[in-house]
């Protein structure tokens, strides 16, 4: 394990020394202002803000090149069935729109682009999610262990400087509650931080992707009057933690259950976890569904607004899915540990949770119950938590974000 780890940053260090003077050269190059690069999830994925906001310059500004960077050939693939343009990060083409795209957007880090061809352009940080756990530099449990290797990268390697330290782009929120939090996290003025809602939300006031097979079948499943549960836990340790801990032991009494309550369970783990676990291998699971990355080319969001019920412990997703004011079920089974070993949260974890919390699955399936039966049990709650956590209720968080990425380069 340690001689594994020493060799991967012996191997960072020297991509590092090989990148820096590119990193140097890029700041020549002429950049285009209509050129925009896209990128999200370390160059995985197709999804999250940058996705949303990439679709929405592409359909309503032609002016516009928008061209998306992954390293992933699946996501290339979607992409490119959509019509959209796509480059690998570092093709030839990839490295040439890099070297002159004027506005680069993201959603977790530089990585989600080429952070080494970033000289003289606009980083657009979208993030991925209202902060319940603190992030970045107030996250003083991930964060307190900067190791003195990436201390010295800070100075020697701008790039990786500013992968962690964005005092000079533009980053969003979704109210006045949440800009506070991220100008803390990011360590920049309010003023960089713009009240503009998430483009990923966007989705909820737009027409279903009946190309999707599973979105088909949901509805299909919905026409027959089952109702649609999802259960999105968050993280561990940035996936370093078994996550099927949390519903393995239960999983066939759980599944007995949702058939008597005439639900359909639907799984998604955490783009650290989806890989990580063997849950589509336990068989008979009539009323589970595992939502895998395949099954929703990517994007949780293309299925999030069908569901009628959200099942969570401390993933930021339920801050979004009060934009739908439907059910929502906590599950923080092991908080005390996760704030001891993960994460501190900005909130009382009581105060800012709009519905019933569970102390294990038997507690989560009663709380399903209820739901079903008295939905409007927590609206005024939901609608309490969605006033404070979100300015804007439409879906024209892409078109703001949009402006204000104009009105900063113009």
């Amino acid at each position: 394990m340690k001689e594994g780890y020493i060799l991967d940053s012996l191997k960072k260090l020297l991509t590092y020394v090989v990148m820096l003077p590119i990193y140097w050269i890029s700041y020549i190059f002429p950049k285009d202002k209509n050129l925009w690069v896209f990128g999200a999830w370390f160059g995985e994925k197709y999804a999250d803000n940058s996705k949303y906001l990439f679709e929405y310059v592409n359909k309503n500004h032609p002016e516009i090149k928008a061209i998306w960077l992954t390293h992933n050939q699946h996501t290339y693939n979607i992409i490119k069935k959509r019509g959209f343009k796509v480059y690998k990060i570092y093709s030839l083409k990839g490295l040439y729109y890099s070297s002159k795209a004027k506005v680069g957007i993201i959603s977790t880090g530089l990585k989600d682009i080429n952070m080494y061809l970033i000289g003289n352009m606009q980083i657009v940080q979208l993030w991925h999610g209202i902060p319940l756990k603190k992030i970045m530099f107030d996250d003083k449990i991930t964060f307190k262990n900067i190791s003195i290797y990436k201390k010295i990268s800070f100075l020697i390697f701008p790039f990786v400087k500013k992968n962690y330290i964005y005092s000079d782009a533009l980053l969003i929120a979704t109210s006045k509650e949440v800009q506070k939090k991220i100008s803390s996290a990011f360590r920049v003025p309010l003023e960089n931080v713009k009240i503009t809602g998430y483009p990923r939300n966007d989705s909820f006031f737009q027409k279903y992707d009946k190309k999707l097979e599973l979105v088909t079948k949901l509805l299909y499943l919905k026409s027959q009057g089952k109702k649609l549960v999802i259960y999105m836990p968050t993280h561990r340790e940035e996936g370093k933690l078994d996550i099927n801990k949390l519903f393995f032991s239960n999983i066939e009494n759980i599944n007995k259950k949702m058939k008597e309550l005439n639900c359909i369970l639907l799984i998604k783990l955490h783009f650290y976890h989806i890989n990580k676990s063997d849950l589509s291998k336990i068989p008979n699971l009539s009323n589970i569904i595992t939502v895998n990355d395949d099954l929703i080319e990517q994007d949780i969001y293309n299925i999030l607004k069908l569901t009628d019920m959200l099942i969570t412990d401390y993933s930021s997703v339920y801050f979004d899915y009060l934009l739908l004011n439907k059910p929502i079920v906590f599950a923080p089974f092991d908080i005390k540990e996760y704030l001891k070993y993960d994460r501190e949260f900005y909130y009382n974890y009581e105060d800012v949770t709009p519905g019933p919390k569970a102390k294990n699955w038997n507690e989560v399936l009663k709380y399903i119950k209820e739901a079903i039966e008295t939905p409007e049990k927590y609206k005024k709650e939901r609608e309490k938590i969605r006033s404070l956590f979100h300015k804007y209720q439409d879906g024209n968080s892409s078109k703001r974000v949009f402006d204000e990425i104009v009105k900063l380069i113009s």
